[in-house]
């Protein structure tokens, strides 16, 4: 029996030809066991909607293609429900899809939904809000503001953003409580990791894992300028645990408190929300396809 799948092409996410992946989904799937078919997202929280109406229809997964935003949207629709999530990583970070090893060559990631390998992996709520990949209050979230404004989208666009917001932007003072203990410290930014990285293999989380039940919340301090070079390698090299500068707990849920004004991002979005945040893992709650 053939398998009923929905794809959704975000329009003006990343940097991959449209037009490009339309072609290569007639290629790969026209003689396929796969039913498809493809919709265009046209407003924020519509790849929702559709994802929404396509598990209550009983299809088998709903594919993405996007980035970490795109992907939000869509597994916001699937969490809790037997179709599964596939994604075609055409974004300027991809984060989970990265971290997931899914294969960012276009006919690759086709090909991977085609073979259709499900695996459960964690999501979690912040406050209101619904994450899978990561979360973060302070500096990234900044950097996740200015970015969103840009129409250049890419990882030229996104470093230079870093780069410029890293030279005036201070850091915060923070309270947080988890398992019974509250602490205080001053960061650059506290991230909420259920992978391992914000994309592009900028690792913030090294031992961070989507199938723990757990959230690595990851308090990192501002480094003096002339470090920031060795802190970047180590970011890319999957060695940022071991500096000083970051420090790392593993929970189920978290509360944090941060100062007014402080922004927030949820998968590389900015979100509002109160300055009480509060975040818990739902374990195993979304379905992937994977490699």
């Amino acid at each position: 029996m053939k398998k009923s799948i929905l794809i959704l092409i975000n329009p003006i996410s990343g940097i991959s030809n449209k037009d490009r992946i339309r072609q290569l989904l007639k290629e790969k799937l026209n003689d396929s066991d796969l039913d498809y078919a493809v919709k265009f997202t046209g407003y924020p929280g519509h790849g929702t909607e559709l994802s929404q109406e396509a598990a209550k229809k009983g299809f088998d997964a709903v594919i993405v293609a996007g980035g970490d935003g795109s992907v939000n949207e869509v597994a916001r629709g699937l969490v809790n429900t037997n179709t599964a999530l596939g994604i075609i990583p055409t974004g300027s970070g991809n984060g989970l899809a990265h971290f997931l090893h899914i294969p960012f060559n276009l006919g690759k990631a086709i090909e991977n939904i085609k073979a259709f390998q499900i695996k459960k992996i964690d999501t979690f709520t912040l406050n209101e809000n619904f994450g899978c990949n990561l979360a973060g209050v302070g500096f990234d979230a900044k950097v996740a503001v200015e970015f969103s404004k840009v129409k250049r989208r890419g990882f030229w666009s996104y470093f230079r953003i870093v780069l410029q917001e890293y030279l005036t932007y201070e850091s915060q003072n923070y309270i947080l409580e988890f398992d019974g203990k509250t602490i205080k410290r001053k960061a650059l930014m506290v991230c909420f990791a259920n992978s391992n990285q914000f994309g592009n293999n900028a690792v913030i989380a090294p031992d961070a894992r989507t199938d723990d039940g757990l959230i690595d919340v990851c308090i990192i301090s501002k480094v003096p300028l002339f470090e920031a070079p060795v802190m970047g390698t180590m970011l890319v090299s999957r060695l940022l645990n071991k500096t000083h500068y970051a420090e790392y707990f593993k929970t189920n849920e978290v509360i944090l408190h941060k100062p007014a004004g402080v922004p927030l991002h949820i998968d590389g979005d900015p979100v509002d929300t109160e300055n009480t945040i509060h975040v818990k893992v739902n374990p195993l709650s979304l379905n992937v396809i994977v490699p």
